[in-house]
């Protein structure tokens, strides 16, 4: 199953996931009907494993039996299959094997028919065989393997959901080394502050810090904007300065609002009623980018991963991942006021949606 999206429809119906992750898949199946068809088949294809009865017992050897099987397979294919001959041809020696079979008198006794003996010396010839190779598997052996398979799947499938939240993770925070090089730079050549938004316009907007950054060379690829934590394969594509200029309309607010991909930027703060962009003081708390917030979600954490938090770049260059939805006692998605709107001071740092304006016009 090579689909990350039909992994997680499983450990949704095995019910493997965190409460997070059962969450998350839940949305997705709301928002498209088309997954819940899907969420039904996998329903369906399970059914035969259900209407099995539970394993009562294992056969005494079947772990010893297995390896051998396989070990011996492994090194010669055609092992099975001489095996085979080899039981066939040697069955009629089985029958004068001196060992006592549980079985009836009449079944062991000559009747004076040759054929008939002869029916007989091969049951008992097959039933001693059986006796001394034991090595064939029962319902009872398919069980208990289905059985292990259910147990090493709700092991693995825990670990493998967390590992690939992991790898996002890290994809999303060296996205965001990036982005903070690329504002660390853009603070040298402008005077020490980093991008201001500007105050009219269709420019007026928290996201036009990404088409700055790439106006002025300084990030090259879209992807960089883009959050690996969505899992989705739809790319992000940040527009120019003079496509948003040329734009009306609800063009326009669609570019506004995927201007920025999947993250946010600082409002800057309020001085003297003026709008003011941080300046690079190399300040360890206050955010400047971080995962896009969500306005529906409790103090408007970002679904970038899940809610599970959000990746945060400082203006010291660090990237962090957040819990909660704060820095110490400093909001990251509300000014002091608990409001969208830039900051008190150059120490309240809000990060917005892209679409959202530091200024009113």
């Amino acid at each position: 199953m090579n689909n990350p999206l039909q992994e997680e429809l499983l450990g949704y119906v095995l019910g493997a996931l965190e409460a997070t992750e059962e969450r998350d898949i839940q949305q997705k199946i709301e928002q498209d009907p088309s997954l819940q068809d899907q969420v039904e088949r996998i329903r369906e294809s399970l059914v035969p494993l259900e209407a099995l009865e539970p394993p009562t017992g294992m056969r005494p050897g079947m772990a010893r039996r297995t390896c051998e099987w396989v070990s011996g397979v492994d090194k010669d294919p055609g092992l099975a299959e001489s095996y085979r001959i080899e039981t066939t041809d040697h069955i009629e020696s089985f029958a004068d094997c001196p060992v006592e079979l549980d079985v009836a008198p009449a079944a062991v006794s000559t009747s004076g028919d040759p054929k008939v003996d002869a029916s007989v010396k091969n049951e008992r010839a097959s039933q001693t065989f059986h006796l001394m190779h034991p090595g064939t598997w029962s319902m009872t052996d398919a069980l208990a393997g289905i059985a292990i398979i259910a147990v090493m799947g709700s092991i693995l499938l825990p670990a493998i959901s967390y590992q690939r939240y992991n790898s996002r993770l890290l994809s999303c925070q060296d996205n965001m080394h990036q982005i903070g090089r690329a504002l660390l730079q853009y603070s040298d050549i402008n005077d020490g502050r980093f991008v201001e938004i500007p105050s009219q316009g269709q420019l007026s907007a928290t996201g036009y810090f990404a088409p700055a950054l790439m106006e002025a060379g300084l990030i090259d690829d879209d992807s960089v904007f883009a959050c690996a934590g969505l899992g989705q394969d739809k790319p992000v594509h940040i527009p120019s300065i003079t496509q948003i200029k040329s734009a009306s309309g609800c063009q326009l607010e669609h570019l506004r609002r995927t201007m920025s991909g999947n993250y946010g930027y600082s409002m800057g703060y309020q001085n003297e009623d003026r709008y003011r962009a941080l300046a690079n003081r190399g300040l360890t708390n206050t955010v400047l980018v971080a995962d896009m917030p969500s306005l529906n979600q409790p103090g408007r954490h970002s679904l970038n991963h899940g809610s599970w938090g959000q990746n945060c770049l400082f203006a010291d260059g660090q990237v962090k991942f957040i819990r909660g939805d704060s820095v110490g006692e400093d909001a990251i998605f509300e000014n002091d006021y608990g409001v969208v709107a830039p900051g008190t001071s150059e120490h309240d740092s809000v990060i917005a949606p892209s679409h959202l304006s530091p200024v009113k016009w």
